[in-house]
Order: C-alpha cells, then structure tokens, then sequence
C-alpha cells in the first residue's frame, strides 16, 4: 500500500499521537463524514461564505465526504467567485458529494439543536464576532460581514474534527476578529487595495479565499501581486484551499492567479523567491501579508522597502498544529528585528525510530520517509481561521483604525489566546478600495 500524498500531513497528526501507522490513519481519515445542515434562516453573506468554506475546508480532512443537505436550494449569496447559481452548485464546486449512511458528524447553519442532538455542531456570528458550539444553543446577529463566517466555519470544523480524533477541544469558541468595544458597521470600513502576499501555500490561499469573500464594489481596483516559486504538489491537497487534482505540477502563483482574476481583482505574479536585496517600484504595494513558515524568507521581507506586514503562523507538531499566531509590523516594530534572533525549528530526528516510520521506509523509501518526518503536521481549519484574522488587521490597517499587533492562541484552547493592547500601526502609503458593496459581487 503506498502513502496518500493527498492527506499525509493530516494522518501525521494521528501516527504522531497514537504511534498507529499511515495505513491505519488513512483509514480513519476515509471514515469520517460530515453533514452541513443549512437551515432556511441561513441567508446572509456569513451563513452562505460558512457553509462554503466549511465544505471547502471539511473535505480535505473529513475525507469520507461532506455533504450539504436543507436549504440548498436557494440563491447563492456570497462574494465568493464561484460559477454555481445555487447554494447547492457552489457547494458541490468547492467539494461537497454525497456519501451512504449517515455522518458522523453535522455542522448546524442557521438553526439551533434537536433534542438529544449530540452530535452536532452549531455556527453563530454578529458583526466581528463568530462561534461554534457543541452544546448549548446560539444567539444570531448582523451576518453583512463574510469574514465571520470564515471564522465560525474553522472553528465548527475543527471542533467536530479534534474531538472525531480524540484530540480534545472546548465546546464552545468564540473569537472577535475586531476589538472589542470599538466595532464599527462592517458597511463603514474600507477594504484593503493593494497588497503583496509572498507565498502562496497553505496561508497564502487562505488569504486569497478571505479576501475574494469581501463584497468590493470594484474588485478590478484591488491590486495584488502574488509572489512563490514553488508548485502544487499532491501533499498540498488536504491543507490548501485553492487545490484541486486539476492543479497538480500548476505553479502555485498560476493557481491564485487563476483565482483573483475569476474575482476580478487585477494579479501581478512574481514567479521567484523574494530576497533582500529586492527593492520595490514607487507604484508596489507598500502592505504585504506574509504566508511563509521560515525564518530566513522572513527577514529578508523586512529589507525590501514595505511599510506593513502582516505575518501569521501556524504550529507544526501534533502538540501545537492547531496553533496561530498573527503578528502587524511597522517601521516601529519592523519584522527583520523581530525575527533575527530566531531559528526554524529543527525536525525531531527521534521520530523516524518509531515503529510507524520504519512501515513507512520500507514501502516508500528512506528519502520519502524522511521527508514526511520532516513536514509539519497541518489541517485547513487553522489557516482558515489565521485568514480572517489576517483580513480583519488589513480591513484596519485600511480603514486607519487601532488593532492588536499580535494575537496568538490555539483552536482547541481559543479562550486562553493573547492578545496585545490595540494601536495605530506607523504605515504610509495604504490604499484602500472603498467601502463594502452591500450587494455582493
């Protein structure tokens, strides 16, 4: 039986913490299922960009399938760039299918528990605030803001996800993607126009997802430029959202690009690594978002001549994969200080003397096996959430407002995440787009 490149980075999350092989973790991995029900409330833009990302982010590790099931029928209503004219259509474009039996696991949009319902999971969101509970009911509020559903489709995931696999996770989480106290009308903020995102992964694709679901009046006047070297390979499937099979040997710029302009925003690619001995064009965008997971590459984005950038980051071992950090820097708090007593965190060698491992060697190689050891562990649900936050920083860093300059928690503990004081980021040369169209593109 050879390795399925597609989902390895999540069934390391299952050998690494209960010592079974790939085999064994694959097919738990096939076995769970998952069912969105969409109640017939679930209409605004936050109910519709939940559902979609949450099949979008639920197939790639709920790999038995995820299917959508009540109110499909409707129109589809979000900014997503999608082809399908129905919530049903969508859904099936970004992964749902059909499965026997019924799921292990559901995910409520729009509605509230069943009696003696203990199996499912419910999504609730209200301006900048967003949730999921597995117990108890929610109280619905605004869901103009699509980044709201984002995040309360990562955290409804991750919920079923975690506690599927035994990895343990609160019942209720909650975030607020803007500070607390301070919120404005999500009608008022400006969206961010032009940026530079450097790497175009896991996080990158996060981003572009996030920022395609914000509903621009004029998306052709977003500039971004989309800089990687690297191409889609099969190990990208089960972490990165804008990854199909179709996109397999694609360069990972060609498959953001393919995506920003089926939204309409005009794509810039840069086809190479960015070094520090870059400079930027007086017309580059001077607010770049970081999706990379090396310290080097990091650094050198700190020399280059941008004003801004936000970074997030994600854990790497099945003690922290659920893990993000989301970091603003300025010319006060530039990232290259930040990073430069800073080392990438070395591979844990012990690892390949595990019982799993040697399995692994002997069907796939020392060079194979070596490589899986050496990747992170990795599910879509926390880049997901990483991505709303990182847009929310951009929509305040555009709409000149105070934000957090660093946040850092994990999925299954979301309450003990910290946070620091809200202030004015030192940026020049911003550019925003506009407010927010209330009809959604």
């Amino acid at each position: 039986m050879t390795l399925n490149r597609q989902i390895s980075r999540i069934a390391k999350i299952l050998v690494d913490k209960e010592g079974i092989t790939f085999p064994e973790a694959e097919a738990r991995l096939k076995s769970l299922t998952l069912e969105i029900v969409v109640d017939p409330r679930a209409t605004s833009a936050a109910a519709h960009t939940a559902i979609l990302t949450a099949v979008n982010i639920g197939h790639r590790s709920f790999v038995g399938g995820v299917k959508v099931t009540g109110a499909v029928t409707q129109s589809v209503h979000t900014a997503l760039p999608l082809r399908g004219q129905t919530l049903e259509e969508a859904a099936q474009e970004v992964g749902a299918s059909a499965f026997d039996g019924p799921a292990l696991r559901r995910i409520v949009v729009g509605g509230t528990r069943k009696d003696s319902d203990d199996r499912s999971i419910l999504l609730w969101w209200d301006g900048w605030r967003a949730g999921a509970a597995a117990e108890g009911d929610v109280m619905f509020g605004n869901g103009d803001n699509p980044l709201t559903g984002i995040a309360a489709a990562a955290l409804g995931v991750g919920i079923a996800f975690l506690e599927e696999c035994g990895l343990g996770c609160q019942d209720r989480l909650e975030i607020a993607l803007w500070e607390e106290g301070d919120e404005p009308p999500f009608e008022q903020v400006f969206l961010p126009g032009a940026l530079w995102l450097v790497g175009i992964g896991n996080l990158g694709q996060a981003y572009l997802w996030a920022l395609a679901s914000l509903p621009y009046s004029a998306p052709s006047e977003v500039e971004l430029v989309l800089q990687d070297r690297d191409h889609v390979t099969e190990d990208n499937w089960g972490t990165s959202v804008l990854v199909f099979e179709e996109t397999y040997g694609v360069l990972k710029t060609k498959v953001g690009e393919h995506w920003g302009e089926a939204k309409g925003f005009t794509i810039r690619r840069v086809d190479r690594k960015l070094v520090s001995t870059d400079r930027l064009d007086d017309d580059d965008p001077r607010v770049a978002v970081s999706g990379l997971d090396r310290v080097a590459p990091r650094i050198a984005m700190g020399q280059v001549g941008f004003a801004c950038i936000v970074d997030a980051g994600l854990g790497r071992t099945v003690q922290d994969f659920d893990g993000f950090r989301v970091s603003v820097f300025d010319d006060v708090n530039p990232i290259d200080r930040r990073f430069a007593s800073e080392t990438d965190e070395s591979p844990d060698e012990s690892i390949r003397d595990k019982a799993a491992y040697q399995d692994l060697e002997a069907r796939i190689g020392p060079c194979g096996m070596a490589e899986i050891a050496g990747a992170s562990a990795a599910v879509p649900f926390v880049s997901a959430l990483a991505s709303a936050v990182v847009v929310a920083r951009l929509i305040a860093l555009a709409s000149g407002k105070k934000h957090a300059a660093t946040e850092v928690g994990k999925i299954s503990k979301l309450g003990a995440r910290r946070k620091s004081p809200a202030a004015l980021a030192a940026v020049r040369g911003t550019k925003h787009a506009g407010r927010p169209d209330r009809k959604p593109s």
